[in-house]
C-alpha cells in the first residue's frame, strides 16, 4: 500500500513538473483590465474586463486570430483586437462590413443574442448594435455593428510584415483604424477564457475558447 502512495507521489510530482515548464514555455495566463472603458466596449461581444485569459507565446498568427499587442501608443499598455489583414493585404472597411483584397467574410447566421446595447465612454450616448456572427479563415466570431449611423470608411494595403487588427465591435473600435498596423511580434494569441469577471458561476463564460 505504502509503495502504490509513494508511486502516486511522484508520479503528481513529475506531471506537476512537467506542467509547469509547459506553461511557462508556452502559455500566459491574464486579465483584461478593467480601468480602460474603450477597451471594454471595443472587445465585446466576446470578452468582457475582468475575464482571465490564456494566451499562446508560441506559434504563427492566422486570419481570424483574436490577439493581445503591445499598445503602439500607450507603453506598457495592451490591445485587443483580431488578426483580419496582412502585409500586402489591401483592406476596406464600409458600412462596419470588413473586406479583404475585394471579399467579405460571410456573416450567414446572427449571434445567440442579436441586439446588444453598450454605451459610448466618449459621448456617455447609450449604442444599439447588431451582432452577426462571421466565418474568416478557420475561425467563426461574434462581430457588432450599427446600419444607421455607421463610422466613417476607411482603407489600407498593409505594410509587410504586419498586421492590420479590427476591433470585434466595428463601431467602439480600438484597433489598427486608430494606431495603424502592429509588429506581430508584439502579440499573442488570445486561446481560452478560464473565468469571467463574474466569477465561476457565471457558467456561459468559463472555460471557453476564444481562437
Amino acid at each position: 500500500m505504502r509503495s502504490i502512495v509513494k508511486v502516486a507521489c511522484w508520479l503528481s510530482v513529475i506531471a506537476g513538473v512537467v506542467l509547469g515548464a509547459l506553461y511557462a514555455l508556452l502559455f500566459d495566463v491574464w486579465v483584461v483590465p478593467t480601468d480602460d472603458p474603450m477597451l471594454s466596449v471595443s472587445i465585446a461581444p466576446n470578452l468582457a474586463p475582468g475575464d482571465v485569459l490564456v494566451l499562446s507565446r508560441q506559434g504563427s498568427i492566422g486570419y481570424g486570430n483574436l490577439l493581445r499587442c503591445s499598445d503602439p501608443q500607450a507603453p506598457g499598455r495592451y490591445v485587443i483586437a483580431r488578426a483580419i489583414a496582412r502585409g500586402g493585404d489591401k483592406i476596406d472597411i464600409e458600412n462596419e462590413i470588413v473586406s479583404v483584397d475585394g471579399r467579405r467574410a460571410s456573416s450567414p447566421r446572427g449571434c445567440d443574442t442579436i441586439r446588444r446595447t453598450l454605451r459610448d465612454p466618449s459621448s456617455g450616448d447609450d449604442i444599439d448594435l447588431t451582432c452577426m456572427v462571421e466565418d474568416y479563415g478557420e475561425v467563426a466570431f461574434d462581430a457588432l455593428r450599427v446600419a444607421t449611423h455607421p463610422v466613417p470608411a476607411a482603407s489600407a494595403t498593409v505594410e509587410s510584415g504586419r498586421w492590420f487588427l479590427v476591433s470585434d465591435d466595428r463601431h467602439l473600435h480600438v484597433d489598427s483604424r486608430d494606431y495603424g498596423s502592429v509588429d506581430p511580434e508584439t502579440c499573442k494569441h488570445v486561446i481560452f477564457r478560464i473565468v469571467s469577471a463574474a466569477g465561476f458561476r457565471d457558467a456561459k463564460s468559463r472555460f471557453s475558447i476564444i481562437w
